[in-house]
């Protein structure tokens, strides 16, 4: 028997894919179903066929001439195929178009037009699966294929029963099981399921399921939205996804309806057409790949958002500068999702910044407090969250403190997007990092106090600070042989000697005085005692605050420094006078008295007696003194010694010691200042005898280059304070009597108290430091 088929020629469409998996691209496959004709036409075709092994279970290429037909007709046929006997059946023909098939075409949609749709499409691929392709294109679609053969027809009973045909079968009924579990119709059913607030939402039910409710895998497809939303973190209303993809969030851009639609493509066709050829062939065409879609239902979305931020601003500025405040926009949730998106961008959001100015730092506080001052005001506009700054209309001023504070306002946006914003916003007054400072620049005058009972201090005035800041005003007291200048200096001189550090508070603007400070009265006695006239000087700072600039002062200015001058006493001795004449001495200090606590300023007078002479001959010559004072401390400048009485007529001189000690740690030092000249004029009292009006005038006596040496003398024992005479004599001149034992003893006695009496004035005037 011979089958009548007749094809163009042509090559497979199918491609070899996984089991599950689909073709991108439709494929087709005709099963003649009808293809037995009258026994013993073309036997030798039959023969060639039934002698080639590949016939058996494969596929082969046949010349099968149909009747009635002109040409060669290359024909790819699957074989189900008994060897044992001698009919042969050619039931699936492959790479046949369906445009060229037989007329009288009829769909079939069922599910055995499924089932076939799902093996063409996931075995052709494999030409040793065409036998038992066409095993199951005769079960799904031939009622005759399991009847019993009368001996007319095909053969199906015979075929479907052979032993050897026993492989197809089993590899038909796989594919029919892989087929029933994977087959279409395909279905797809997203849902979205919004969030609370309604300004995005999720998508489940991406899953793409056969006919039995299986999961497919290996599919691709889009999902695209409808209404006002669009797919987070892509500005897009279609994505593509796959098996397995979870579809990112959806986010309202504007207040209505969404739904999604996801389309599947590739995926293997649900029904047949079927042609019927009367007397020859039945042949059936699978659709190929089709696409499946799922349409969600609709949900509400809104789409306003509250944009907030919080902000930064610049922390110092110099009067003049820029006021500049950095907001960081964010949206009220903290997602930049939420921001509306709406023809192919965010929506643009103003912002506007006032900055509100005091002189003092004020407290954070919900609202402006009413002490600050407007100062000027900014916009910045800001397309999505992130970072935008704001500059201030005007720049700085005033030294102080300028606080921006940021707002959104519904109406300062244009009248056709205030509709995505949800409602205004304001940020609290001095927010954390919102305050700009312009520091104030303190200005600080002094002048030093004078040295006051062994101590000395700074006043200090200062000016330009803020009013409630409390400033540290640090004050060093030091020591130099330097000048000053008039204008001051940067720097300390070389051989300055810091004798005291002291600080001193200052609440805002006024006038202070620094604590006391020690005068180092041994340092500057010791620099009186090498010749040099130390100044103490003042040089003060002051630290930087939170809104005050540091401040420098200079060296050696003026008004700062204490001049020190070793002192030295100017006296002058009472008027002449005639016998019994008192007399006494004053004096006048200059210069720097030492005073306070361990420092002991002290003088005293010796009175000389030159000789008896009172025309002013006398010459002065100040060895032994006739008269000595006590010590007597120096608390003012002006001294007075005390009065003594002479009965001797002559010619005296006054000569005044002044000393200072100092006790530091304690020990006492003591130190010459100044020793009066011998023979000074002022310092001259002549004692005039009682019957001899006296002159007034003073004479400039002669002094001798040195001393006059003393002959004989005779000085009696003069405690201090006191005059004791033997006589009328001269004091420095030896006074001789009668008789060589008794001159001899006076001479001895003379010189016995004139050494006693030199070393009592040498212990009074050594210095003992």
């Amino acid at each position: 028997m011979q089958s009548r088929l007749g094809a163009a020629a042509g090559t497979s469409l199918f491609q070899n894919k996984k089991k599950t998996g689909w073709g991108r691209k439709a494929t087709a496959a005709v099963l003649a179903t009808t293809v037995l004709a009258s026994a013993g036409v073309g036997a030798a075709t039959v023969a060639s066929a039934a002698d080639d092994p590949a016939a058996h279970w494969h596929g082969a290429n046949y010349v099968v001439p149909p009747a009635n037909a002109s040409g060669d007709w290359n024909t790819w046929l699957g074989s189900m195929h008994d060897p044992n006997s001698s009919e042969f059946a050619w039931c699936i023909e492959w790479g046949t178009d369906a445009g060229m098939t037989p007329s009288n075409p009829g769909t079939i949609a069922d599910g055995n037009a499924a089932l076939f749709n799902y093996i063409v499409q996931t075995k052709q691929g494999d030409t040793s699966q065409h036998s038992a392709i066409a095993e199951a294109a005769h079960r799904l679609f031939d009622p005759r294929y399991a009847a019993v053969w009368d001996g007319n027809g095909p053969a199906f009973g015979t075929l479907a029963t052979a032993p050897t045909t026993a492989g197809p079968r089993a590899a038909a009924d796989q594919m029919i099981a892989e087929a029933q579990a994977n087959a279409g119709p395909y279905r797809i059913q997203p849902q979205l399921v919004i969030a609370p607030g309604g300004k995005k939402g999720t998508v489940t039910g991406t899953s793409v399921l056969s006919a039995s409710g299986q999961g497919i895998n290996g599919w691709a497809g889009t999902a695209t939205l409808n209404g006002p939303a669009v797919w987070a973190g892509t500005n897009s209303k279609a994505v593509n996804l796959h098996a397995g993809d979870v579809l990112p969030e959806f986010i309202a851009t504007g207040n209505g309806k969404v739904s999604v639609k996801i389309d599947i493509t590739g995926a293997p066709g649900a029904s047949v057409v079927k042609h019927k050829v009367p007397g020859e062939q039945g042949m059936v065409v699978t659709s190929g790949t089709t696409t499946v879609s799922g349409q969600s239902g609709d949900v509400l979305v809104t789409f306003d958002f509250q944009p907030k931020a919080t902000s930064t601003a610049v922390t110092y500025v110099e009067a003049g500068d820029k006021l500049a405040d950095v907001l960081h926009v964010n949206t009220a949730t903290g997602s930049a999702n939420d921001w509306a998106f709406v023809d192919g961008k965010n929506v643009p959001a103003i912002f506007d910044v006032d900055w509100y100015y005091s002189p003092t730092k004020l407290a954070p506080s919900a609202e402006v407090p009413a002490s600050a001052k407007l100062h000027t005001s900014g916009k910045g506009t800001a397309n999505g969250v992130g970072d935008i700054t704001v500059t201030g209309a005007k720049n700085a001023e005033a030294a102080g403190y300028y606080y921006p504070v940021a707002k959104f306002s519904k109406a300062s946006q244009p009248e056709g997007l205030r509709q995505y914003f949800t409602a205004d916003w304001k940020a609290g007054f001095n927010d954390p990092n919102e305050q700009t400072i312009v520091k104030y620049t303190p200005e600080v005058r002094t002048k030093t106090a004078e040295i006051a009972d062994g101590k000395i201090h700074d006043v200090i005035t200062v000016t330009g600070n803020n009013p409630e800041v409390k400033l540290d005003v640090v004050s060093k007291l030091i020591m130099t042989n330097a000048e000053t200048e008039p204008a001051g200096t940067e720097t300390a001189p070389a051989d300055a000697q810091v004798i005291a550090t002291v600080t001193t508070p200052v609440t805002g603007n006024g006038e202070v005085k620094t604590a006391d400070v020690k005068v180092p009265w041994g340092k500057i006695v010791a620099a009186w005692d090498k010749g040099d006239n130390p100044k103490l000087y003042w040089q003060e700072n002051i630290v930087a605050t939170e809104s005050t600039k540091p401040w420098t002062g200079k060296h050696l200015l003026p008004a700062e420094t204490v001049k020190t001058e070793k002192p030295a006493i100017i006296t002058e001795a009472s008027e002449n006078g005639t016998v019994p004449l008192d007399m006494n001495d004053t004096g006048i200090v200059s210069a720097t008295i030492p005073t306070g606590d361990g420092v002991v300023v002290t003088t005293k007078v010796e009175q000389f007696k030159f000789d008896n002479s009172t025309d002013g001959s006398a010459q002065a010559v100040c060895a032994n003194p006739f008269y000595e004072s006590p010590w007597q401390d120096v608390t003012t400048t002006t001294v007075t010694y005390p009065t003594h009485k002479t009965e001797f007529v002559g010619t005296y001189g006054y000569v005044e010691t002044l000393k200072v000690g100092v006790t530091e740690n304690g020990k006492t030092t003591e130190t010459v200042l100044h020793k009066g000249k011998c023979g000074e004029k002022e310092e001259t009292v002549i004692a005039f005898p009682k019957d001899v009006p006296p002159t007034p005038e003073k004479p400039e006596l002669p002094t001798p280059e040195k001393p006059v040496a003393l002959k004989a003398a005779v000085v009696p024992v003069v405690p201090a304070g006191n005059i004791v005479a033997v006589d009328n004599s001269t004091p420095n001149t030896a006074m001789f009597i009668g008789g060589g034992a008794l001159a001899l003893a006076g001479l001895t006695l003379a010189g016995i108290m004139i050494v006693r009496r030199r070393k009592t004035s040498a212990e009074d005037l050594v210095d003992t430091k």
